[in-house]
């Protein structure tokens, strides 16, 4: 399996020594991803109910996150020697992270979950054009010919969305931009998170992203917002579930399973939240959705699966 950086063995939250050799099983590494996948799904929904500008919403997540993670990363950065606190790696990873949900949540704002969910599933065929960028692993054929089908499944849609439904055309356009800044911070993860516990790498990510977006809601909005209603409980809920559920395992993962390996859950997590629109907000695409749609989840399963990024026979 490529690597994109550091592996080894995960560290306990108790601060066991790093350097042991270990390797998790198949079953240990489907299951995590099984709630990731669960986990990361409830977001678009969560966010459509979070009524405060974008960059509240991805502040607040990433920022409680971060508290609520706060005593597990204390613990394992004194038993770690109480190294330096924001490393390369965090700091690149927290940027990237933050302009994701920042953007992320605007999109899920300014057109349906469907469209939103499907222009960022096109993350796991960015993630080898950045990987090749930046440290030079080659792309096969396999991920040339899904990217292709997904580009033009997603020329489909936005052909479809400036005839007939512009409305949502700059939200297709914000969650493409968020794409690539997913790819980013998987990219980014998966070199430096091997080399660094699960919680001394992942808190600081999240505090720095939460200071990405403090700074983008404060110059675009005036401030960062918490809501009133339904909206604090909706916030809470981004936080616990697919925050500190689904990017910390996420997280978690990256030492075992190389960022391709998380893309595998795209598809799932469009299904999930397709079916959750139409049932929560009476969301139903319209019937030349889902030809584009089709051509961009075969595009995304087959650089997955038969790529070079796809799930190993061992894990």
């Amino acid at each position: 399996m490529r690597q994109l950086g550091g592996g080894g063995a995960e560290d306990s939250v108790n601060g066991r020594d790093a350097g042991m050799p270990g390797r998790a099983t198949r079953a240990h590494v489907i299951g995590t991803w099984v709630m990731i996948t669960l986990c990361a799904s409830s977001a678009a929904v969560l966010t459509r109910y979070a009524e405060v500008p974008a960059a509240s919403i991805g502040f607040w997540r990433v920022f409680g996150a971060g508290v609520i993670l706060l005593p597990w990363w204390w613990k394992a950065w004194r038993a770690a020697g109480q190294p330096r606190i924001v490393s390369v790696g965090a700091l690149v990873s927290g940027v990237a992270l933050g302009i994701h949900f920042a953007t992320w949540c605007w999109a899920i704002q300014h057109t349906s979950i469907a469209n939103a969910a499907l222009f960022i599933g096109l993350q796991p065929l960015i993630i080898p054009f950045i990987a090749h960028a930046l440290i030079r692993e080659k792309l096969n054929a396999w991920e040339l010919v899904g990217s292709a089908l997904a580009l033009v499944g997603s020329l489909w849609i936005m052909g479809r969305q400036v005839a007939f439904a512009r409305g949502d055309l700059a939200g297709s356009l914000a969650a493409m931009f968020s794409t690539g800044w997913c790819g980013l911070y998987f990219v980014f993860g998966r070199k430096y998170r091997g080399q660094e516990h699960v919680m001394l790498f992942s808190v600081p990510v999240y505090f720095v992203a939460a200071a990405v977006q403090a700074v983008a809601s404060c110059v675009l909005s005036g401030g960062i917002f918490a809501g009133h209603g339904w909206t604090p409980v909706a916030l809470l809920a981004l936080i616990l579930v697919p925050t500190v559920g689904g990017h910390t395992l996420a997280m978690y993962l990256l030492r075992h399973a190389k960022a391709q390996t998380l893309s595998l859950s795209v598809p799932a997590q469009f299904a999930i939240s397709v079916i959750a629109a139409w049932i929560l907000f009476g969301e139903v695409p319209p019937v030349w959705f889902y030809p584009g749609a089709a051509l961009v989840l075969a595009g995304v399963t087959i650089g997955v699966v038969f790529g070079e990024g796809s799930v190993p026979a061992e894990m």
